[in-house]
């Protein structure tokens, strides 16, 4: 059962998680559309700048000398611009080499071309490529991409707006958290206390607020019942069978009569062993006893917790199922037969036995004649071949 904390904690933790991934996926989206379109926007101006570049350059080519023509047009200190002729020699700046990705820009692009480019050091170059019209001559600007794009402002001020609706729904989270734990953490109280007579009353009277709420306080009104059942119809002590540990046959009366008036229907195994009487007359009781006393456990083994078995004469026993149909009885007590037939006992080896299975039912039958159409039923059995089960009609 998960306690108030437990719940609301997991509340919060998907609550919260939800939010992180989605800011997340806001932030890198944002930052990363962002950036492109900043590159883009600068890729364009570099490439409009190269342009208008080649135009002044072609006005004033043949005129003036290409180093001062330049010199007089680029002012920044980050812009680069080279210039080469037909043959791809390097005209400007005098005296340099062009790199190798330079030289394969030039040789991929085509007249008109922008993009970023690494350079042999890995860095990013925002890079355009002109070629003059009615000329030679092409021209290739380079600048340095900036590294790091800063935090887009409306992101941060989108995060000061959403702050307070994010700590809105945690409150929200962590109040429905604790309505959702309050009836499993009743119930779990209610458990601690069911031997109280008030339990069952206060079960009933909450309120489940979700379907498996509802489906524990069924479960737990189910459990009260049944233990309120027990103790109403638990059989009085009962005097142990000093060899079996089992009960004597003076609890039937006063057993009988109390599950009877509690208005419970109970099945009744009577079961003996078959030719006790050559086992009477080949083994003495030192081997007898130890066997009987085995069939004793085999019997308290099959049987479940709330039956109640009882030795009724020295190979005669009875067991007494409350609430349970006739069918069940049936199946128990040829499980029993089956091991019995299978299991090697001490002394004597291996034994069957036979047993009668009756039912009693409020309103249609009597108790304790229950139990003599048990006793009847087995006496059928045995005759008709023995290591068998009858049950009632």
């Amino acid at each position: 059962m998960l306690s108030r904390v437990g719940l609301r904690q997991l509340v919060v933790l998907l609550v919260l998680t939800s939010l992180l991934v989605a800011a997340g996926n806001m932030f890198w989206a944002s930052s990363s559309l962002h950036q492109q379109a900043l590159r883009e926007h600068d890729l364009q101006r570099q490439l409009g700048f190269a342009q208008q570049l080649a135009s002044r350059l072609q006005l004033r080519a043949g005129k003036e000398p290409l180093a001062g023509i330049l010199d007089s047009l680029v002012m920044d200190d980050q812009l680069q611009v080279w210039v080469t002729g037909a043959d791809g020699k390097l005209l400007y700046p005098a005296g340099a080499e062009l790199s190798a990705s330079q030289r394969q820009t030039l040789a991929t692009a085509g007249q008109s071309y922008s993009a970023m480019v690494r350079d042999e050091q890995g860095h990013e170059q925002m890079t355009s490529v002109i070629s003059l019209p009615d000329s030679s001559l092409r021209l290739l600007v380079q600048t340095p991409a900036s590294g790091q794009m800063p935090l887009n402002p409306d992101f941060g001020d989108m995060l000061v707006y959403s702050l307070p609706a994010a700590l809105l729904l945690m409150v929200l989270a962590w109040l429905a958290g604790g309505r959702m734990a309050r009836p499993f953490r009743a119930l779990a109280s209610y458990t601690r206390a069911l031997g109280k007579d008030d339990s069952l009353s206060s079960i009933q009277a909450l309120e489940p607020s979700s379907r498996e709420a509802a489906e524990l306080k069924s479960g737990l009104l189910q459990g009260v019942k049944q233990i309120k059942g027990a103790e109403l119809h638990k059989p009085p002590a009962c005097g142990a069978d000093p060899l079996t540990g089992l009960c004597t046959p003076d609890i039937l009366p006063e057993l009988v009569t109390n599950i009877s008036l509690g208005g419970t229907s109970f099945s009744v195994v009577v079961l003996a062993v078959d030719d006790y009487d050559q086992i009477q007359e080949h083994f003495t009781p030192q081997l007898r006893n130890p066997a009987l006393k085995q069939l004793a456990g085999l019997l308290l083994h099959h049987s479940r917790e709330l039956d109640i078995s009882v030795r009724m004469g020295e190979e005669v026993f009875l067991l007494l199922l409350p609430q349970c149909p006739v069918v069940i009885a049936q199946r128990i007590a040829e499980r029993l037969r089956s091991k019995v037939q299978d299991y090697p006992f001490d002394g004597v080896g291996h034994m069957t036995i036979s047993a009668g299975v009756a039912m009693f039912e409020p309103g249609r039958n009597d108790p304790l004649g229950s139990l003599k159409e048990a006793q009847k039923l087995l006496i059928s059995a045995r005759r008709q071949g023995q290591n068998r089960v009858h049950v009632m009609p």
